[in-house]
């Protein structure tokens, strides 16, 4: 570790990396998904891990990224008669270009489903 003057070390703070679950490999399920990160249900693994994924998506058979756990839900809890499973949010540091333009592309077709799903009434009417 570098020494910091006095000054300096009195007011500096820094990330201690955890070597916790070091190579250890956790399967999840990808319940979310976009360019930026995703949320995957299971065990969720500490705060600022650094992880690496490997999913399959319709249209790329294998995806890999990596990123940052940001976020966690230690258990499932239940919202307004929906449950809500135990899992973590992970920001994407790398996703390959190719696989980011084809989750954006992805993203934006549900959200067009969404949107006709909407009209049927109206439409029907």
């Amino acid at each position: 570790m570098i020494s910091l003057p006095p000054e300096l070390a009195r007011v500096f703070q820094r990330v201690t990396p955890s070597e916790e679950g070091l190579g250890r490999k956790v399967e999840g399920r990808l319940r979310d998904l976009s360019s930026t990160g995703a949320f995957v249900s299971g065990t969720p693994p500490p705060l600022l891990t650094r992880v690496g994924l490997i999913f399959g998506i319709p249209g790329f058979a294998r995806v890999e990224a990596i990123g940052w756990i940001l976020w966690r839900r230690t258990e499932d809890v239940t919202l307004d008669g929906k449950v809500l499973p135990a899992g973590f949010g992970v920001l994407f540091e790398y996703l390959a270009p190719e696989a980011r333009l084809h989750v954006d592309r992805l993203v934006i077709m549900q959200q067009n489903a969404m949107d006709i799903d909407q009209l049927w009434p109206v439409l029907l009417e």
